[in-house]
């Protein structure tokens, strides 16, 4: 009997290491073809920038491609962050859902209760309407406004909404700027701030800055085709920059309910109306779980897309901004699909 359990031991180990084997094997297969991907695309001057891949909790790529700037002398690594554009408002979405389990805001409240210096119009847009972009707040007004102090002031003196809140999405930045200033007025504290000190540091997120200047270290700079760089400014304040792993940090405590609760997530994910964008971008829960989790942005020339769901997540950052993150996504899961 003892000698039938020693072979059946045998058999299982010797079973355990060729699927061992095998797991490697396939998993250097899709890293050379992932490496393969992105020289080609680095060789063709389709992407300069980082990128990481998560499968099942665990890091099966991560890499950096191409220059820091427009120099073309420094090389990037995986350290370096990047502006990521809209996906920083993620930051504001989650610190109004962050009050909100406070007790310190409800959705319904008309943002005049917190924001009275504005004009009387702010008694009907609701905080739900800047969450869903359905405020019917007019575009900011880019080439007039250089600091925050100049959009409020625009925003003080605006007679009129665009069309009547909650009746149509209208994606613009002034739902987001609104957002940021109800944060400072509830917690007595600069936007930027907060999100270092109550969303970053409680998350193990070490490494962001925001709105980092042309001196900051570390932090890649965008340049265009001609490898002319870009003049970074900052029209209106409180944009973070990651990288790649405090990226993926932000996405887990997303997906993990670490800084807000299922049922607030479930409410930043739910949009006006079908395609229309949301504080978290785009996404759903299912079950208690986060089943997917996708949003891109850009700002200059800089680009970032994030694509989670239960088997894995994609991260894409670059500073030379082709418009090409999603199809170079699609071929990242194409050969995720084939092992």
């Amino acid at each position: 009997m003892s000698t039938i359990i020693k072979e059946i031991k045998i058999i299982v180990f010797t079973i355990t290491l060729i699927m061992g084997a095998n797991c490697y094997s396939q998993r250097n297969q899709t890293k050379a073809k992932l490496d393969t991907l992105f020289q080609n695309a680095l060789n063709s001057k389709a992407f300069n920038g980082n990128v990481l891949i998560v499968e099942k909790g665990k890091i099966l790529y991560e890499k950096a491609f191409g220059q820091a700037d427009a120099s073309n002398t420094i090389q990037l690594s995986k350290d370096y962050r990047f502006h990521i554009g809209s996906i920083a408002k993620e930051f504001n979405a989650i610190g109004i859902m962050m009050l909100k389990e406070q007790g310190k805001l409800k959705l319904d409240d008309p943002i005049s209760k917190f924001l009275p210096e504005l004009p009387s119009w702010a008694n009907k847009i609701k905080i739900i309407h800047l969450l869903q972009y359905t405020s019917g707040l007019p575009q900011i007004k880019w080439s007039e406004v250089n600091q925050d102090s100049d959009n409020m002031a625009h925003l003080q003196n605006t007679l009129a909404l665009d069309f009547e809140p909650g009746t149509k999405y209208d994606y613009n930045n002034n739902n987001v700027f609104l957002q940021r200033r109800i944060i400072e007025k509830i917690t007595n504290m600069n936007f930027n701030s907060f999100v270092v000190k109550k969303i970053l540091k409680p998350v193990g997120i070490k490494n962001a800055v925001v709105d980092p200047d042309e001196n900051e270290t570390l932090f890649a700079k965008s340049f265009n085709n001609k490898g002319k760089p870009d003049v970074l400014k900052y029209n209106i304040s409180g944009w973070t920059a990651l990288n790649l792993e405090d990226f993926n940090k932000w996405s887990e405590a997303i997906n993990s309910f670490k800084i807000i609760n299922p049922e607030s997530t479930r409410e930043l994910f739910e949009p006006f109306s079908k395609d229309s964008q949301t504080g978290l971008g785009a996404g759903n829960i299912k079950n208690g779980q986060v089943i997917s989790h996708i949003h891109d942005g850009a700002a200059f020339n800089y680009q970032a897309l994030l694509i989670s769901n239960l088997n894995s997540t994609i991260i894409l950052m670059t500073n030379n901004k082709q418009n090409n993150l999603e199809e170079i996504s699609n071929s990242i899961q194409a050969i995720l699909k084939e092992k």
